[in-house]
């Protein structure tokens, strides 16, 4: 396995693995109804969107990596700037089979080895649904502190609770420390 800077070249598998990782984490959490509709066709839109003008590579405002193995997509991470000057770990997954293997771990180390490099002063934060108790303690594991909770609209018209796990500066250069030293192409 080896992780790198993802590309556009990237935005289909990674809308296919984002949309069976929602379907196996969120099965007890969100709507059938919801999870069987276009929930495929809204994650390809929102990743060719995302990954149309510019590499992650490219942009000091964002970060794309994945985790590959002989060009299998095995987890993906995505880091961007949010609009209050924080770093938002919007997106981090692995694929279902190959969860508590360390994939999901070294994708955060990398991420924050961007995050640590590009805004150094920066702290990182994500949004967790309130029941998606595996994450939870992932995060928690890994130093996160919940910073916040509050109710999620979902455009399909449901509400879910939400909360917020921080990692302050200090913490993020800690974790992009851990980086595999055997692999560090995507830093």
């Amino acid at each position: 396995m080896h992780i790198r800077s993802g590309t556009k070249d990237d935005a289909e598998h990674i809308a296919e693995l984002h949309t069976r990782s929602w379907l196996t984490a969120y099965a007890e959490i969100m709507p059938a109804s919801y999870l069987g509709g276009p929930l495929l066709d809204e994650r390809k839109a929102m990743w060719s969107t995302r990954l149309a003008t510019v590499t992650a590579e490219q942009d000091h405002s964002r970060c794309l990596l994945v985790a590959v193995d002989d060009d299998a997509l095995l987890g993906f991470a995505y880091l961007a700037v949010a609009t209050d000057g924080r770093l938002l770990l919007d997106n981090l997954h692995v694929q279902p089979e190959r969860k508590q293997s360390g994939i999901g771990r070294q994708l955060v180390y990398h991420a924050f080895g961007w995050a640590s490099e590009q805004h150094p002063d920066k702290a990182v934060y994500l949004e967790v649904l309130r029941d998606n108790v595996a994450a939870i303690t992932f995060y928690r594991r890994l130093g996160g502190q919940p910073s916040k909770e509050f109710i999620e609209r979902f455009p399909a018209g449901f509400e879910l609770p939400v909360v917020e796990y921080t990692w302050a500066p200090d913490v993020v250069r800690t974790l992009a420390d851990n980086r595999s030293t055997t692999d560090r192409r995507a830093s």
